[in-house]
């Protein structure tokens, strides 16, 4: 019977995904992925398949290993949102993989493996990054991956699962650069932190022998250097353009993020919190839990090795002066990890009072979230999650009542989430507001070119010019349509066709004014106005 629940939320979570892949407005978009996307298209569009382009130029800011493999989706399954996502959707599948796989060594128990396998695919973390193309779905795998590999060369002592896997893991250079070199080596250090150091007495002692004993690991690392060393002299040599990228990659765009802005060292910590969510308040428990019985298991070692490796990594995401919070979504699957190694069921996680009343707290919210924004469907499911939640707490005191009502109730959340309040209140469909446009050339006049790319990226038939509000003399005037998204002056001969509203995106409001709009239901203070305009004369 649970067997069978857990299979059909994991159709379930593929439906989902299904749902989303091919919308151009993702529920929880990222910036960075309307770049990655033209990017792709535009690389196809030239030719350019070994060197990604990007505005004509080779693109410097990302290694090219996202955009090669969205180019064979889009070659295979054809240009589309959907073809290029499923990148990231594969990546998914095999993290989900890889967990189950892991959950199994460790449990013996595939119940329990396709459980957590399942959870780790409704958290927020996959919700968002399994469903865009970006580069954190993949980094989850490949930092996986690696650790699978470990486990199975500590479990059963053959060098060919570490070689395998460092050699696999490497490959993730291709991705985001060394940085997950970086996460690997953290890791590293973690572990022989905690099995080669010891402190007795109030004196540190190094166990040099267990270092010589395992010197392959450290060995090893070697392999997962060799396909950034190819990649970096080929480059170097061989490519025109070869020694500008790598100038450009590694002083300006990562050197570079140690200059900008500073940011709150609290957005890293933000991270951890939001990216495990719904989940969140069980993971809390669990290592408060750890950390005041000091439970022991034969997977001791690994569980600190977890906790001093997120330690590494907060610090190391702390020092430069951008903070993102998704930074930390490589590290959120070793999380899931933890219940199995501790011995821990997630159906004891589940039933805690603590997570109960958190998940019934959350459901009223969505409650009072729907009746203030009039959504219907977002109420109905909201009752029936209260309903649910109050009768396993309340009046079904049977044991498997009421954990997989607690469970179906927490997994629906962010699905609830995104079907019933962000879906009715997203922006309109780019491609209805502007009928009439593909096919003709277009002015976008914007502050940022990246809205120029978005629009190209959802009318793809369209000639795309960017203009600011200053420029648009000089860059409209050979356009048939234009896009307003700043509310500049336009000239004279251009007249408004269409009007519309989209969400503002980083609102500077106090909380005064947040409060004062909501209960006004003044909608203004949250969107900006964007106008389509068509030169006259025009038919």
């Amino acid at each position: 019977m649970v067997a069978f629940m857990v299979y059909f939320l994991f159709v379930l979570l593929l439906f989902i995904f299904g749902a989303l892949l091919g919308s151009p407005d993702a529920p929880f978009p990222q910036g960075d992925e309307i770049m990655h996307i033209r990017s792709i298209r535009e690389s196809l569009e030239n030719g350019s398949y070994l060197i990604p382009s990007l505005s004509g130029l080779p693109n410097p800011y990302k290694p090219p290993l996202l955009f090669w493999l969205g180019m064979v989706t889009d070659q295979i399954f054809g240009v589309s949102y959907a073809s290029e996502r499923m990148v990231s959707v594969l990546f998914g599948i095999g993290s989900l993989i890889l967990i189950y796989n892991l959950v199994y060594l460790v449990r013996n128990s595939k119940t329990e493996s396709l459980l957590t396998a399942t959870l780790f695919g409704f958290s927020f973390l996959s919700l968002k990054f399994f469903g865009l193309l970006m580069m954190e779905g993949a980094m989850v795998f490949f930092l996986l991956f690696y650790f699978y590999s470990f486990y199975q060369y500590k479990r059963t002592d053959k060098a060919h699962y570490l070689i395998i896997g460092s050699f696999i893991s490497g490959i993730g250079y291709l991705l985001k650069g060394p940085i997950l070199h970086v996460y690997i080596f953290l890791f590293l250090v973690s572990y022989f932190y905690v099995n080669v150091i010891r402190f007795r007495n109030g004196k540190l002692t190094i166990l040099w022998n267990r270092i010589i004993k395992e010197k392959f690991i450290i060995v090893s690392f070697v392999f997962t250097l060799l396909i950034p060393i190819f990649w970096i002299l080929y480059l170097y040599f061989n490519v025109p353009s070869g020694k500008d990228l790598l100038r450009f990659f590694f002083i300006t765009e990562n050197i570079g993020k140690f200059y900008a802005t500073n940011q709150s060292g609290i957005r890293i910590w933000f991270g951890w919190l939001l990216y495990t969510v719904p989940f969140t308040i069980l993971f809390f428990q669990l290592i408060s839990k750890y950390i005041q019985k000091q439970i022991q298991t034969k997977h001791q070692s690994y569980v600190i090795t977890f906790f001093v490796f997120f330690l590494l990594v907060t610090t190391l995401h702390l020092l430069p002066n951008r903070k993102d919070p998704y930074y930390v979504t490589p590290f959120i699957s070793f999380l899931f990890l933890l219940p199995p190694m501790l011995n821990v069921k997630w159906e004891s996680l589940l039933t805690t009072n603590t997570n109960q009343f958190t998940i019934l707290i959350a459901y009223f919210l969505l409650t009072l979230i729907s009746i203030i924004l009039r959504l219907p469907f977002l109420f109905i499911f909201s009752i029936l999650g209260i309903l649910m939640l109050t009768s396993s707490i309340w009046f079904f005191q049977n044991k498997n009542f009421k954990w997989r009502a607690i469970l179906f109730a927490q997994i629906f959340l962010l699905p609830l989430i995104i079907f019933f309040l962000l879906k009715p209140m997203s922006d309109p469909d780019l491609k209805e507001v502007t009928n009439g446009v593909e096919n003709n050339s277009i002015c976008v006049v914007a502050e940022n070119p990246w809205t120029a790319m978005d629009v190209q990226n959802k009318l793809i038939d369209t000639k795309v010019q960017f203009a600011l509000p200053l420029t648009i003399e000089e860059n409209c005037r050979n356009t048939k349509y234009l896009i307003n998204y700043v509310g500049a002056t336009l000239p004279k001969d251009f007249e408004k066709v269409n009007d519309w509203y989209h969400w503002k995106q980083h609102l500077q409001l106090n909380s005064r004014m947040l409060f004062r709009s909501i209960l006004k239901m003044d909608k203004e203070k949250f969107q900006s106005e964007i106008s389509l305009w068509k030169k006259g004369g025009l038919k």
